[in-house]
C-alpha cells in the first residue's frame, strides 16, 4: 500500500499546488476583473496557472520549500473544494476538474513506468547512462529545506560539499548551471513523500505530465460547462499526454539522468500546444507564452533559448496569418517582457553562463550518432527516433524509418489542419540548430537537441492528432499514428532495459540507505573504498556522501592517490587527515572483492553492497588503505609498490600497535622494506617477513612501506598473464590497544 501511495502522492501534490491554486486565483480574478471575464474561463485558468508556476519557483528562491509548498498546497486544496462545489456546470470548475483528473491518471502511469524501469521497489538508487541524478536529488532536498537564492558560501557551510561546480552541487547565486526551477518542482512533488530516495525523485518527472495536459486544455475549451462530464476527446487527450511524456526525447533525458532537461521539455510541450491554439485574447496569450518560456529557463537554463524560439515563432506565424505588424511588435514586446519578469534575477546569470557551460562541455567527448552520418536527412527522424546514449548503435534503423514516417505524417496533418506555417517555421529553426551542431561536430549539442526539440515536435504532432481526432472517420488514422508513437517508446524502453540491468551491480539497496541514516548530526563516518572500483565506487560513494552531509554528518575518506572517479573525490579525498573522532566505518563492497582492513568487531548492518561498523562513538581505532593499492580482492589486497596505511587511534586506546599480515611477490634475497610513520623513519625490516608490527601514537598516523627493489608484475616474472606490478599481498591489518612494546624486526 505504501508503494501505491508513493506513485500517487507526487502527482497529487503537483496538481493541488498548480491546478488547485490556479483555480482559486482564476475564480477570484474573474469575479474582480472585467478583462478576465471577457477572455473566458479557460484562458483565465491557463493565465493563472503560469502565474502560479512562476510565483512558486520564484518564492522558493527566497523561502524554504516547506514554507512555500505548504502555502500552495493549502490554497490548492481550497481551489479544489471551490471547483467541486461549483461542479461541471461551471466551465472554469469543469476545466479544472478535467485537468486535475487527466493529469492524475497520466501522471501516475508515467511515475509508475519510471519506478518500474529503475526497480524502485528493490533499489534505492539505480544509475542510468549518466551520473547527474546526484545533482537533482541534492537540489530537490536543498530546495525543500532552504531557499535557492543564497550565497554559495552558505551552501558550502551547510553541507560542507564545496561551492557550485566544485563537485557535488550546483546551487547558489552566480552558479553557472541554473536548474533551480527543476529543483523546486521535484521538491514540490516530494511534499507528501519527504524521504523519497533518488529513484523515486527521478520518477517524479512523471508529475510534469501536468504541463502537456494544460497545453491541451484550450483545445478542449468548447467542451466545458456542458452536460458531458467527460468531453469528447478525453480518452485521446489522456493517451497523448502519456505519449508526450514517454516520447523518445523525454526518455533520453530521464535515462541519461538529465532531469532538468526533461522538466524543461515538458514545459516546452505546453508552450508549443498553447502556441498552436487560437485564444480569445492575443495579449493574454503572449503573456502566457512569455511567462512559460521564463519558467522553462528556470527549470533548465539553456532551454530558455529553445522556448523563446518557439514563442517567437508563434508571434511571427500569428502576425503573418493576421497580416499585422502591430501583432508582431506588440506580441514580441509582451512575450519578452513576461519572460524577463519571470526570470528577473536569473536573466543576467543565464546570459553569462551560456558561454561558460559551452566551454565546460566542449572539453569532454559525448556519445553521438547523427553528426557521424554522411546523410543529414536522418536528422529529420531525430525528434521521434531519439538517441540512446552508450547503446550500439545509438539509433537503430527501424527507429529512423518510423521517425521519418512520423515526420512526414506531421507535415501532412499540419497542412490538413492549417498549421503548415508553424511546421515550416519549426523545421527551419530546427535545421539551423542542426546545421550549427553538424558543422562544429558539437557532440554535446546533438543529444541536447534531441532532448529539447524532440518534445517540441512530439507536442506538435499531439496537437494535430487531438484536432484531427474530431473529424468524422479520422479516428483510425489518429490511433494508427498514436500506436506508432507508442511503439517507438516501447522499443526505446526495451533497448534501454539491458543497459539499466547491467548497472544493477552498482545500485544502492534500501538496506544501504537505511544504514546511512543511522549516523547522527555531528558524527564522523569513514568510508572505505578499497574494495570497489568504477561505478560501484563512485555511485555508492557520491550518494552516501551527499546523504550523510545533508543530514549534518561528515564523511572522511583516506587519500587513495587514484584518478578521481566520483564527484565527491575532489572534495573528500584525503579528508581522513582532518578526522577528530570517527564514529562509524562504512565499507563499500562489490562482488568478488573485500577489505583486509575491517575493524575487529561485527558489522551493525550489511548486505552484499556495504557493511556499516560502529566505532563506539570514536572509542575504536581503525586502519584504512591509502595510496599504492590495487582494488582489494575477496580475502586480500595487492599493492603496486610503495603503499600507505592511514590510521586513527582514539585517546582511550593506550599502547596501540598496528599488525600487518602480508606476503610478498618474489622479493630478492637481500630485499628490505623501509617503514616511515608520519614522515619519519620508523624501521627497516627484512623483505621476507610475513608479519609486521608497529607502535602507533594517538590520533592520525600515516604509515608508508617501501621496498628497496624494483617491483615486477607476474607477467614479467613468467608466473601469469597479470600485468599489474605487485609488491605486497595484505591479508590482514588491525590495530590493537594495550599491547606491550616490542621490536618491529
Amino acid at each position: 500500500m505504501n508503494f501505491v501511495w508513493q506513485l500517487i502522492a507526487p502527482v497529487v501534490a503537483m496538481c493541488l499546488a498548480v491546478i488547485g491554486s490556479s483555480t482559486l486565483l482564476a475564480a477570484a480574478g474573474s469575479r474582480l476583473s472585467p478583462y478576465l471575464r471577457r477572455i473566458g474561463p479557460i484562458q483565465t485558468l491557463l493565465l493563472a496557472s503560469v502565474c502560479v508556476l512562476a510565483l512558486l519557483m520564484n518564492a522558493n528562491a527566497w523561502l524554504p520549500g516547506y514554507v512555500v509548498f505548504t502555502c500552495f498546497l493549502i490554497s490548492g486544496a481550497v481551489g479544489a473544494v471551490v471547483a467541486l462545489r461549483r461542479g461541471c456546470g461551471d466551465p472554469l470548475a469543469h476545466a479544472s476538474i478535467w485537468a486535475f483528473t487527466i493529469s492524475l491518471l497520466a501522471g501516475v502511469l508515467v511515475v509508475a513506468w519510471w519506478n518500474l524501469a529503475f526497480a524502485s521497489r528493490h533499489l534505492w538508487m539505480l544509475e542510468g547512462t549518466n551520473h547527474d541524478l546526484v545533482f537533482f536529488y541534492g537540489g530537490a532536498k536543498w530546495a525543500m529545506q532552504h531557499p535557492l537564492w543564497v550565497e554559495q558560501a552558505t551552501v558550502a557551510r551547510e553541507w560542507v560539499l564545496g561551492q557550485c561546480g566544485q563537485g557535488m552541487q550546483f546551487i547558489g547565486k552566480g552558479c553557472i548551471v541554473q536548474r533551480n526551477g527543476a529543483y523546486s518542482l521535484l521538491a514540490l512533488a516530494s511534499s507528501f513523500v519527504p524521504e523519497a530516495g533518488p529513484n523515486q525523485v527521478r520518477a517524479m518527472i512523471g508529475t510534469a505530465v501536468l504541463f502537456p495536459v494544460l497545453g491541451m486544455l484550450p483545445s478542449m475549451a468548447g467542451s466545458f460547462g456542458g452536460t458531458r462530464r467527460w468531453p469528447r476527446g478525453t480518452a485521446v487527450a489522456l493517451l497523448l499526454a502519456v505519449l508526450c511524456m514517454l516520447g523518445t526525447g523525454m526518455m533520453l533525458s530521464v535515462v541519461n539522468e538529465n532531469i532538468g532537461t526533461a522538466m524543461a521539455g515538458a514545459l516546452l510541450m505546453m508552450i508549443v500546444l498553447w502556441a498552436l491554439t487560437p485564444m480569445r485574447s492575443l495579449g493574454a496569450k503572449w503573456l502566457m507564452l512569455g511567462a512559460a518560456a521564463g519558467c522553462t529557463g528556470m527549470a533548465y537554463g539553456e532551454a530558455a533559448v529553445h522556448a523563446c524560439m518557439v514563442v517567437a515563432l508563434a508571434v511571427v506565424v500569428t502576425a503573418m496569418w493576421l497580416r499585422s505588424w502591430r501583432v508582431f511588435l506588440f506580441g514580441g514586446v509582451l512575450a519578452m517582457l513576461a519572460c524577463a519578469i519571470v526570470l528577473n534575477r536569473m536573466l543576467p546569470e543565464l546570459i553569462a553562463s551560456y558561454a561558460q557551460v559551452s566551454g565546460i562541455v566542449a572539453q569532454s567527448a559525448w556519445p553521438s550518432w547523427y553528426i557521424q552520418q554522411p546523410f543529414w536527412g536522418w536528422w529529420l527522424s531525430a525528434p521521434f527516433a531519439g538517441l540512446l546514449m552508450t547503446a550500439e548503435p545509438a539509433v537503430n534503423p527501424e527507429a529512423v524509418m518510423l521517425g521519418l514516417v512520423l515526420m512526414a505524417s506531421t507535415a501532412w496533418l499540419s497542412i490538413r489542419e492549417g498549421r503548415w506555417r508553424f511546421y515550416v517555421g519549426l523545421l527551419g529553426a530546427s535545421m539551423v540548430l542542426v546545421a550549427y551542431v553538424q558543422s562544429h561536430g558539437y557532440q554535446y549539442g546533438e543529444h541536447k537537441l534531441v532532448q529539447v526539440l524532440g518534445p517540441a515536435w512530439v507536442a506538435l504532432l499531439a496537437w494535430l492528432l487531438l484536432r484531427h481526432s474530431r473529424r468524422r472517420g479520422r479516428l483510425a488514422v489518429v490511433m494508427l499514428l498514436m500506436a506508432m508513437l507508442g511503439a517507438m517508446s516501447a522499443a526505446y524502453g526495451l533497448r534501454s532495459r539491458p543497459i539499466l540491468v547491467s548497472h544493477v551491480t552498482s545500485g544502492i539497496t534500501h538496506a544501504f540507505s537505511n544504514a546511512i541514516r543511522l549516523p547522527q548530526k555531528g558524527d564522523e563516518v569513514v568510508i572505505d573504498t578499497s574494495g570497489v572500483s568504477g561505478p560501484e565506487r563512485y555511485v555508492k560513494q557520491d550518494f552516501a556522501v551527499l546523504e550523510l552531509h545533508r543530514r549534518g554528518v561528515r564523511a572522511r575518506i583516506a587519500d587513495r592517490g587514484d584518478v578521481s572517479e566520483g564527484y565527491s573525490d575532489a572534495l573528500l579525498n584525503d579528508s581522513l587527515r582532518g578526522a577528530e573522532s570517527p564514529d562509524w566505518l562504512l565499507v563499500l563492497k562489490q562482488s568478488g572483492t573485500g577489505s583486509a582492513l575491517q575493524p575487529g568487531t561485527a558489522p551493525l548492518l550489511e548486505d552484499a553492497t556495504f557493511a556499516l561498523f560502529s566505532l563506539q562513538s570514536g572509542q575504536l581505532p581503525l586502519a584504512q588503505a591509502g595510496t599504492g593499492w590495487h582494488t582489494c580482492e575477496q580475502d586480500h589486497c595487492w599493492t603496486r609498490g610503495a603503499f600507505s596505511l592511514e590510521t586513527f587511534v582514539p585517546s582511550s586506546c593506550k599502547g596501540a600497535r598496528l599488525k600487518v599480515d602480508l606476503g610478498l611477490l618474489q622479493p630478492p634475497p637481500q630485499g628490505r622494506i623501509h617503514v616511515t610513520i608520519n614522515g619519519g623513519e620508523a624501521a627497516t625490516v627484512d623483505g621476507h617477513q610475513s608479519e609486521l608490527s608497529f607502535p602507533l601514537a594517538n590520533g592520525r598516523s600515516l604509515i608508508v612501506l617501501s621496498p628497496d627493489w624494483q617491483v615486477a608484475s607476474p607477467q614479467a616474472l613468467g608466473l601469469s598473464a597479470d600485468s599489474r606490478p605487485l609488491f605486497a599481498n595484505v591479508s590482514h591489518a588491525r590495530i590493537s590497544c594495550g599491547v606491550q612494546a616490542e621490536t618491529s624486526e
